[in-house]
């Protein structure tokens, strides 16, 4: 299947919450050269299939926007652990992934998704304000557009995760797989340090 760089938007959020991946994905559709896909999910039945739906897409980019913490999906109707995630049959190969929730980058997301074939998975392993969420990713997506129309490697996403947390004042997680290893890259993103890069078995 031929990828395309155009984004898949899974969401889960209350009435009283801001929608950042509705406003992000309202921001994309206004782009001509984009065609977003936008998706409300409640439980773990139909987190699956949103999943699977992705799957099915040629679609590069999965932004998933939820609350939750370091090992858990808060949707509106359950909370999901990411082992629970793993009964969850998908094949992401070379996908990337956004967390727009709390602690969203975290070793055991990042585990789960470049397990299940993804390229790259990226978040904070804070909490995320949803009002920086809401800025957050179109300005992310600025950035890569201005680099190289969209055609991403490392070195131009190195430096919009640089720029991102210096504007934004959050750290940030970047975890891609090392082809040929069972293992995976974590760069660490914190305002006013150099990157640091750690190796992880998975």
């Amino acid at each position: 299947m031929n990828l395309i760089d155009d984004f898949f938007i899974i969401e889960s959020l209350g009435a009283k919450d801001i929608n950042d991946g509705k406003i992000f994905y309202d921001s994309l559709n206004s782009l001509k050269s984009l065609s977003p896909i936008y998706i409300i999910v409640n439980d773990f039945n139909e987190l699956s299939n949103a999943l699977k739906k992705f799957e099915e897409s040629n679609y590069i980019n999965l932004l998933i926007s939820a609350h939750g913490d370091h090992e858990n999906l808060i949707l509106n109707s359950e909370v999901i652990n990411t082992y629970d995630l793993f009964d969850i049959d998908v094949k992401l190969n070379n996908r990337r992934i956004l967390m727009s929730s709390c602690k969203g980058g975290s070793f055991l997301f990042a585990k789960y998704f470049i397990k299940k074939g993804a390229y790259s998975v990226i978040g904070t392993p804070d909490n995320l304000s949803q009002f920086i969420a809401v800025g957050m990713w179109p300005t992310f997506l600025v950035l890569i557009g201005q680099m190289n129309d969209f055609v991403l490697n490392f070195l131009e996403l190195d430096r919009a995760l640089k720029l991102m947390v210096k504007v934004y004042k959050i750290k940030m997680h970047y975890y891609s797989f090392i082809r040929g290893k069972d293992k995976m890259k974590e760069y660490v993103y914190l305002l006013n340090e150099p990157r640091k890069r750690n190796d992880y078995p998975i």
